[in-house]
């Protein structure tokens, strides 16, 4: 096992990457964003979820359009005739009479709902079903389909024993009409249109133009029924009030001739306006009693000189004018005569005699004013007299008059009653004979010239939509039970392991055909340059670059772990280094089909001591590729490996080779993964896309984790449209193989 006699052996700086190989591959430049895809779906995973079950989409959805388009075409064409009705609040009122149906206020916003419930009432179907006389016509009747539920109902609602059987045959009809009937009113207008659905269209026009003068004649009857019920109840009541009108005359005839009343009314309101007048006066009066009185006390209060009404007095103040004269010149005789002489003498008199008249003056005023108060008294105490007598007239008459009062208002009262029954009679009648109608027929109903339903576009738009979405759950359903991986970011998310590298999906165009070889004959390809991307991730993986030993392993059989051991030693080999490829899947070799190579003497040879690590490598395929075949099968494949040949076999050829690549068995339900993880200088998981479960990788990445491997990373291989959801212009076919002796020679060649 020298690869010195084959090729010289490169310096370390062979596995070094050139600046071409730095660069990022065209595959990792188209599918980088996976790598770095936050937690969560967004709209690209919803639309790689829909692509990957498209299948199951468009199935879904073909199914629900055959099934509406047969559900369609069984169904019985039904026919749709309309008529439409104008309903207008109130009548046109030829005469300016009330009616005795009652008024609509405009606010009054039950009104139509009102006449849209009367339109589908049983009392107006019964009449349209007697008008066309429905009981008897098979076509009618034939719309009637017998159903469980419609006889179930039918039995509990049934009448008694003794109940009439054509009662509930009418009622049958009566419901038959109604369930096709049809209300629909017109927004912001007074317009509705009536449609009744029927497989005959004749009989679907004839219905609904029946229902329609039918509502018409009904209002108009209910109108008239109101009417004469009003005038017989009104000519009973007006009976009544003339009786009652011409016996409360005579009661007030015969009060007034007992009692000698001639007009009460005329006497009473005499006495109040003699009542009236006196009041008046006695407030004249009473004000002028207040006046002399404060004169009066004013007068006693004060002097007689000093009162003001006596001050004011003209006559009196001429007195004292001639006084003050006749004292002054008094005063002035007396420096010359003595009182004595004649002259002061006569003048004492004049002055005596003035002062007696300015007393006598003021003495009259006094008494007047005194007068002028007693009289004032006397008027009031007189009128409140005259006052007192004239209300005692009143009271007298009222108490006299109090059952007169009575009889005369019960007389005006019942002849107010009889005439306004009189005149409300005459309205009555003249607005009973010439009332008009509030309904109205704008269109009639028309002979339909096609079905109304069932509509086959209108069906298969919804069952378009409606498939669509349910193949679209179903989709997301199937996606939401599928566990496994498809993509590098659920994988890292799943095992924490990063992802070395995503390889294409491959479709060979026949079985000679090797995936494998494909990195080496088409070295342009996508799926190589994936693998040379895989490999720069390898070598990035360390400080010293790629490991020296690469353990290639997956979790089941059939994941494209021997594809991915050949291409990346191909890889490595175009790269310049000398790799030695070991095939150490002792239970189910097949390094040795995939690049065609005798496998009579190999790993198992050497492990057993009958060769040397020499004899059994071969070197015809690639120059700088060293490939060592498993050899026969082993009874004890997990025992061979872990002998210290192994080790001694992998520390020589990490020594002579620039890479050692070991295939190995899978890691779930085998030893032989965790040992070769230990002698290896890492490990790499290689994960079919779309294919592993989430629970298989994850296990076996726990037991290398256990087993205290160096799990290097995953590479996900077989990524393609038809299970992850991508699509390349590359894809291949896979088979899967089992773990057995027996067959291993007979196994088909696998593509993966």
């Amino acid at each position: 096992m020298n690869p010195e006699n084959h090729k010289p052996k490169l310096p370390r700086n062979a596995l070094a990457l050139s600046e071409e190989e730095r660069e990022l591959s065209l595959y990792d430049r188209v599918q980088g964003s996976d790598f770095g895809d936050e937690e969560g779906m967004n709209l690209k995973d919803y639309w790689i979820v829909i692509l990957r079950h498209k299948f199951t989409i468009i199935l879904f959805t073909l199914i629900a359009l055959v099934a509406s388009a047969i559900a369609t075409s069984l169904q019985t064409p039904i026919y749709r005739s309309s008529v439409k009705l104008q309903i207008d609040r109130e009548a046109v009122r030829i005469v300016n009479f009330e009616g005795v149906t009652p008024r609509e206020a405009a606010y009054s916003y039950d009104f139509y709902e009102t006449q849209y419930q009367l339109l589908k009432s049983r009392a107006l179907a019964r009449r349209v079903v007697e008008q066309l006389g429905l009981e008897s016509s098979d076509q009618f009747r034939a719309e009637e389909k017998p159903s469980f539920f419609r006889e179930l109902n039918s039995f509990f609602s049934s009448e008694s024993p003794g109940g009439e059987t054509g009662n509930a045959g009418t009622r049958g009809l009566e419901h038959l009409l109604l369930a096709s009937l049809t209300v629909s009113p017109i927004k912001n207008s007074r317009l509705v249109v009536v449609s009744y659905d029927s497989p005959n269209p004749e009989l679907a026009a004839k219905v609904v133009n029946t229902l329609a003068k039918s509502f018409i004649d009904t209002t108009m009857e209910r109108r008239f029924e109101n009417s004469s019920y009003a005038k017989a109840f009104l000519s009973d009541r007006i009976k009544q009030v003339r009786a009652n009108l011409e016996e409360s005359e005579r009661k007030l005839v015969e009060y007034a001739g007992e009692r000698a009343i001639v007009d009460m009314d005329a006497k009473q309101s005499i006495l109040m306006q003699k009542l009236q007048a006196l009041n008046t006066r006695l407030t004249e009066v009473e004000a002028d009693r207040i006046k002399a009185e404060s004169r009066f006390q004013e007068m006693k209060n004060s002097s007689s000189q000093g009162f003001d009404q006596i001050s004011a007095s003209e006559v009196i103040q001429s007195y004292k004018e001639k006084l003050a004269d006749l004292e002054g010149e008094y005063e002035d005789n007396l420096h010359v005569f003595k009182p004595a002489y004649p002259k002061m003498q006569r003048l004492q008199g004049q002055i005596e005699e003035l002062k007696r008249k300015i007393a006598e003056e003021s003495a009259g005023i006094q008494s007047s004013i005194e007068s002028s108060y007693q009289a004032a008294v006397r008027e009031q105490a007189m009128l409140q007299s005259r006052m007192t007598d004239i209300k005692g007239q009143i009271l007298e008459l009222q108490r006299k008059s109090t059952d007169y009062q009575a009889l005369k208002r019960d007389m005006e009262t019942n002849r107010e009653l009889y005439d306004g029954l009189l005149q409300r009679i005459k309205e009555v009648g003249v607005a009973a004979g010439v009332g008009a109608n509030n309904i109205s027929i704008i269109d009639k109903g028309e002979v339909p010239g096609a079905a109304y339903k069932p509509n086959l576009q209108k069906n298969l738009q919804i069952a378009l939509v409606l498939g669509l979405l349910g193949g679209i759950g179903l989709a997301f359903l199937f996606e939401h039970l599928d566990d496994t991986i498809k993509s590098a970011s659920e994988l890292e998310k799943l095992v924490e392991l990063p992802v070395l590298g995503v390889i294409p999906e491959l479709r060979l165009e026949n079985d000679a055909e090797s995936v494998a070889l494909k990195t080496c004959d088409e070295p342009k390809s996508a799926i190589a340059e994936a693998y040379r991307s895989c490999r720069t991730a390898l070598s990035f993986s360390s400080p010293s670059g790629s490991p020296k030993i690469l353990h290639v392993t997956s979790s089941i059989a059939g994941e494209g772990k021997t594809t991915t051991a050949i291409s990346l030693a191909l890889t490595y080999v175009q790269a310049g280094a000398n790799v030695l490829l070991v095939d150490a899947d002792l239970r189910n070799p097949s390094l040795h089909n995939e690049l065609d190579l005798p496998n009579e003497a190999g790993l198992t040879n050497h492990l057993a001591g009958e060769y040397k690590a020499s004899e059994v490598v071969q070197s015809n395929v690639v120059d700088g590729l060293y490939v060592m075949t498993a050899g026969p099968l082993p009874p004890n494949p997990a025992e061979m490996l872990g002998s210290g040949r192994m080790m001694e076999l992998l520390q020589t050829a990490e020594e002579k080779f620039d890479l050692v690549i070991i295939d190995g068995p899978p890691v779930l339900g085998l030893a032989d993964a965790l040992i070769l993880a230990n002698l290896a200088s890492a490990t790499m998981v290689v994960v079919d896309a779309g294919v592993t479960r989430a629970g298989a990788l994850k296990g076996a990445v726990q037991r290398l984790r256990q087993a205290r491997a160096k799990a290097l990373g995953a590479l996900l291989v077989k990524y393609g449209q038809g299970r992850s959801g991508y699509g390349y212009d590359y894809q291949y076919d896979y088979n899967y193989y089992s773990y057995a002796a027996d067959d291993a020679g007979d196994r088909p060649r696998l593509a993966s």
